[in-house]
């Protein structure tokens, strides 16, 4: 065994007495209690006092009771600076008695278990900066155990991330939607811009060291503890998500405005078309599905006589079952002399008609009419002659002063008097005179079929056949026209 000198007892005497002052901080602090943790028997002798009413004893405990407080920061702070110099002894050793390793080791654990009560009363991280702790001092890297609620966290992360992820692809595809409609008004600006930057922002603090220290420093002065603090960063994500959700399904209204703008841009007096197509895109561009808006759109496009545009834009529409478009993509395939497929389109929009309950809407029954004269128009093209008339006639019976049933009727009657080569009958030329008659006297001259009816039926009725008579109500309108 080496021989002691006086420099190494002196030494050992220091380690002693440093091992001294840690093992009394140490008891110190195993004396003191957390707030609020009562041993159950001081409770239950408690209650017994006073159901019992012994002053005496409530008394007594009562003293018990006040001597478990809390520690407090001094104490913690006399523990783990007694640590330090228990340490700097050590290192100051050249050897080192079995005995005292022994005994910092028993202290070293007794501290370990008093972990909960340090990370309780202080946040040793805030003392690093004052202190500057060697990373080998584990004692003032303590970390709390872990609290119930933290056992969840990995799923409330998950969650927040899978929550970001879904508002990130939603309000990419919002701004899409947005965007595609041409360039931007101040309403899609501001809705996009915004939630934009709340995405860019949240995903930005939740997954950054300085986003993470804002929350962090946010969610203290707002005294939450820090066991609840994933669960309050993934109700963030999730408010997040909920609102481009809402704005989400907000899309389908916000395209109701864009074509209300729209119908009010066809409505002046000078139809804006320009201003009119703009917000019809901006509303199929929102609701891709939005057949009346694409069928307001194909009607415009029809009115500059863009054809290829408004076939475009009817097709859309009639895949949703739109009535109106029927009507028009039929008559585009009779101006295109595609006389079977306006018959197909024609027939599907009289059947969707008629499937539907009864319902004597003027809109309802006007589309009606359309669809009877125009498959008349197509029958016609096609000499479906009894087809022709059939459909005309229905249509004269919905309305019986519009001029395209009766138009057309006079030309069916005329091509069927001439394909069978029929002997000029008086009954025969009247009825072809009367709906010329007819036709001419309903004829709005600012409706493009309707214009060029009207002249032929100007034409007929100046030469009538076999000098079949004009009718009476006629002949003034003819003689001064």
């Amino acid at each position: 065994m080496p021989e002691e000198t006086p420099k190494t007892n002196s030494a050992i005497s220091k380690l002693e007495s440093a091992i001294q002052r840690y093992t009394h901080a140490l008891t110190t602090l195993e004396d003191a209690s957390s707030s609020g943790s009562i041993p159950f028997w001081q409770i239950y002798l408690f209650k017994w006092a006073v159901e019992s009413r012994s002053y005496s004893l409530m008394r007594y405990v009562s003293s018990k009771v006040g001597s478990f407080r809390s520690p407090s920061k001094e104490i913690v702070l006399e523990v783990l600076t007694a640590r330090d110099t228990v340490q700097a002894e050590l290192s100051n050793q050249s050897q080192i008695p079995t005995g005292s390793l022994i005994k910092v080791n028993d202290l070293d654990n007794r501290l370990k278990q008093e972990t909960n009560k340090i990370t309780t009363v202080v946040d040793l991280t805030e003392w690093h900066s004052i202190f500057n702790p060697n990373v080998e001092a584990w004692w003032w890297f303590l970390e709390p155990p872990k609290h119930r609620w933290d056992y969840l966290d990995w799923l409330w992360k998950i969650l927040t991330i899978v929550f970001l992820i879904l508002s990130f692809s939603l309000t990419v595809d919002i701004s899409e939607h947005f965007l595609s409609g041409g360039a931007p008004d101040t309403l899609e600006v501001f809705v996009t811009a915004s939630e934009g930057v709340l995405t860019l922002l949240v995903g930005r603090t939740a997954f950054t060291k300085t986003g993470q220290e804002l929350i962090k420093n946010a969610l203290t002065r707002l005294n939450i503890p820090n066991y609840f603090w994933q669960e309050v960063i993934c109700g963030i994500a999730f408010s997040l998500f909920l609102i481009c959700v809402i704005v989400y399904f907000l899309l389908p209204k916000i395209a109701d405005f864009y074509n209300h703008l729209g119908d009010q841009d066809i409505q002046h007096n000078h139809p804006k078309f320009a201003a009119a197509i703009s917000d019809y895109k901006r509303a199929v561009a929102l609701n891709p599905d939005y057949a009346e808006s694409h069928y307001h759109l194909g009607t415009i496009y029809e009115e500059l006589q863009e054809n290829q545009k408004a076939l475009s834009q009817y097709k859309i529409a009639v895949k949703d079952n739109f009535i109106p478009a029927y009507n028009k993509l039929g008559r585009m395939y009779i101006i295109d002399q595609k006389y079977a497929q306006a018959s197909f389109w024609l027939r599907r929009g009289l059947d969707l008609i008629n499937e539907e309950t009864e319902n004597d809407k003027d809109n309802d029954k006007e589309v009606k009419y359309n669809l009877l004269t125009n498959l008349g128009w197509a029958m016609l093209e096609q000499k479906y002659y009894d087809e022709a008339k059939y459909n005309l006639e229905n249509a004269k019976k919905l309305y019986n002063n519009k001029a395209p049933a009766y138009c057309l009727l006079a030309q069916v009657l005329e091509a069927e008097k001439n394909e069978a080569d029929e002997k000029n009958t008086e009954t025969k030329n009247t009825e072809i005179i009367n709906n010329w008659g007819y036709c001419y006297e309903y004829a709005n001259t600012n409706n493009i079929d309707e214009n060029k009816w009207f002249y032929q039926a100007r034409q007929h009725l100046k030469t009538p056949l076999n000098g079949s008579s004009v009718p009476a109500m006629l002949n003034f309108q003819l003689k001064n026209s």
